[in-house]
């Protein structure tokens, strides 16, 4: 395994981390998060990809800077990360708030010639404030009052929020054992970066980026606590792309790609497969 730090341009340190040869599959993860989360599918995939995963700026073994806290921004460090590794015909996948992240990476960055071979968004929204009856978001419909919940009860309890968090990420709000490191890791995003993060990608829109992707796009998502009707959502999603693939996981809920491990990985190697 390859790994180390890349300096930014605005001088943030974002970590990487690449195993296995072949075509990069890049591997972004959700809020609060980090690559840590996508250990199974770097086991499960290496042998036939060169899979990349990065920990965005304040997540994991990324800097802690106080700036940047912004989709766009965020973008911008994967980009600048694959161009260091000088990665080309790249499949790159992102899940939760790492979706609308890949939108902003493809408006942003997506007709570089060589670079971008498909997008992959996983269990996401492009829009958690949207009013839309396909989003599944609990924050749906410019819920301003449940945000500043949200904020409260981070600053209230940091690692009870966390707690209660990861726990709605599994399909029936049940944290299995030995899972604690989620939780960990989670903790590992300072609360007043988080919250400016997160009021990033609750206010901005990415749904009209959708209809303009040129490449093939995987979607995939499952019902949970984070989202309750994500399997509506991501037909929904799929249905705006012009070239889309939507594939469904009930049983893995948000974590889909780790509860349902096989099968999240046979789905991206059938989908690189055609790119």
């Amino acid at each position: 395994m390859k790994c180390g730090l890349v300096k930014v341009s605005d001088g943030a340190h974002i970590y990487y981390e690449v195993e296995g040869t072949g075509r990069p599959v890049v591997l972004i993860h959700g809020w609060g998060c980090s690559g840590r989360f996508y250990k199974k599918n770097v086991e499960g995939l290496a042998d036939r990809f060169m899979v990349v995963t990065i920990d965005l700026r304040g997540h994991g073994r990324s800097s802690k800077g106080i700036d940047g806290y912004r989709i766009d921004r965020l973008a911008q460090d994967i980009h600048e990360v694959v161009t260091y590794l000088d990665l080309h015909d790249i499949l790159l996948m992102g899940w939760s708030m790492g979706g609308p992240t890949m939108l902003s990476y493809w408006k942003q960055f997506g007709k570089e010639e060589g670079r971008l071979a498909g997008l992959g968004l996983i269990d996401m929204t492009p829009f958690p404030f949207s009013s839309g009856e396909w989003n599944s978001h609990g924050l749906r419909n410019y819920n301003m009052e449940g945000f500043n919940a949200f904020v409260g009860a981070i600053q209230k309890n940091h690692e009870g929020f966390v707690k209660a968090f990861a726990s709605k990420i599994f399909k029936d709000g049940v944290m299995p054992d030995g899972m604690d490191w989620m939780t960990e890791e989670m903790m590992k995003l300072p609360p007043y970066l988080g919250i400016a993060l997160y009021g990033d990608y609750c206010y901005n829109d990415y749904t009209d980026v959708l209809p303009t992707i040129t490449v093939p796009v995987l979607v995939v998502s499952g019902d949970s606590g984070i989202f309750p009707k994500s399997i509506e959502q991501g037909e929904w999603i799929s249905a705006q792309i012009p070239q889309s693939k939507f594939v469904p996981f009930y049983e893995g809920g948000h974590l889909l790609f780790w509860i349902e491990a096989d099968k999240f990985n046979k789905a991206v190697s059938e989908f690189a497969a055609k790119l």
